[in-house]
């Protein structure tokens, strides 16, 4: 006769942090109130009384994207770290010091880098919209500091009720903001005709947000992956129906989180070298990037044997759109950039479509 040990199922990262939902909001309009009162103090000196234009350097925008992006960093921290209403700790996925420290720098810098995006993109816009116009100093140091507050404060609701499926957004997001403003700011107008990683060559500001953004949205990734770890375990989708023991299904978590914690890795390599400096490294990590995505797809259903079929069938479409766009290429009807840029997007669609089912398994099974 065997005998099976059953283990307790790990609790999902949702909605487990104990405060109630007011009790955040009146944290978060704090920390939002404290971001308004700094903003105004930092930018005092350098703005002095003087009207400021909207865009451009030294500006409003400049400004106010340079200091939101430092509050929404910071709030994030706190957000992160501060402990639930009558708890002594927070529930996270990390086991760790230096992977505690690695998330955090990563999300904040995330969070922090959008806001400066974001913030400088909407100067620009609006500077189109009100041509010539200078802003009137105590104007300016209010605009400052509301922008500050409300990075502040969405930055902190982000943190502090932070889940799987929010930091996909959160990496979505990012990189979607980040790759555009490259786009939309480089000096090379034929980048396109080259490859997307062509955003990445030189010193200019376009070069430094395109590898940025790759290096830190590695660094997510790698982040989901300890937070996805938890959602799998809590799931049970990683365990086949006729499986008595959880020995398999750790195998198949421990896997999956190895590829996702490499793929987040070739990510950050990829920003680090950058295709002009070591162009064989770059391209090795950019081309390993398809092939852990296809190996993920292909290995998908018997990772997590529980994954609805709609999606594994979904996973096989993306490999093969990704795989025509490559034969195009090879015949000439295609640029490389468009080959990269409908490579990219599928991946990170497909991933945060993955992690979309696997917090939803996690939530049937913690209602179930």
């Amino acid at each position: 006769m065997s005998t099976t040990t059953t283990e307790p199922a790990e609790q999902p990262l949702v909605a487990r942090i104990g405060a109630s939902a007011r009790t955040t909001e009146s944290r978060a309009l704090i920390v939002a109130t404290a971001a308004f009162a700094l903003a105004v103090i930092v930018a005092l000196p350098g703005v002095g009384m003087r009207s400021l234009p909207i865009a451009g350097a030294w500006s409003l925008g400049a400004w106010a994207a340079a200091i939101g992006a430092g509050a929404s960093a910071l709030a994030f921290v706190v957000g992160y770290l501060l402990p639930a209403p009558g708890s002594t700790r927070r529930d996270r996925p990390e086991r760790g010091v230096w992977r505690l420290v690695v998330d955090i720098v990563a999300l904040a810098l995330a969070h922090g880098f959008t806001t400066l995006l974001l913030l400088e993109g909407i100067s620009i816009v609006v500077a189109h919209a009100f041509i010539g116009a200078d802003v009137f100093a105590v104007s300016s140091m209010l605009l400052i500091g509301a922008s500050a507050a409300m990075a502040a404060y969405i930055s902190f609701i982000s943190a502090a009720e932070m889940t799987t499926t929010r930091v996909a957004t959160v990496l979505a997001v990012y990189l979607v903001v980040g790759v555009f403003a490259a786009m939309l700011s480089t000096s090379d107008a034929d980048w396109w005709q080259k490859n997307i990683s062509a955003l990445g060559i030189g010193d200019d500001f376009s070069s430094w947000v395109f590898n940025i953004t790759l290096i830190v949205g590695g660094a997510v990734i790698t982040a989901i992956a300890r937070y996805l770890t938890v959602e799998l375990h809590a799931s049970g989708m990683a365990r086949a129906p006729h499986e008595a023991d959880r020995r398999r299904e750790r195998t198949r978590i421990r896997i999956m989180r190895s590829a996702l914690m490499l793929l987040g890795t070739f990510l950050t390599l990829a920003g680090v070298f950058p295709v002009n400096w070591v162009e064989w490294v770059h391209n090795t990590f950019a081309t390993g990037l398809v092939v852990i995505f296809a190996d993920m797809v292909v290995a998908l259903p018997w990772i997590v044997p529980r994954m609805p079929g709609v999606f594994v069938i979904a996973g096989y479409v993306f490999l093969g759109v990704v795989l025509f766009a490559s034969v195009l290429f090879a015949l000439g009807v295609y640029t490389l950039t468009a080959v990269e840029i409908i490579g990219f997007s599928l991946i990170v669609t497909w991933l945060i479509v993955l992690i979309r089912n696997i917090s939803a398994g996690a939530d049937d099974s913690e209602r179930a």
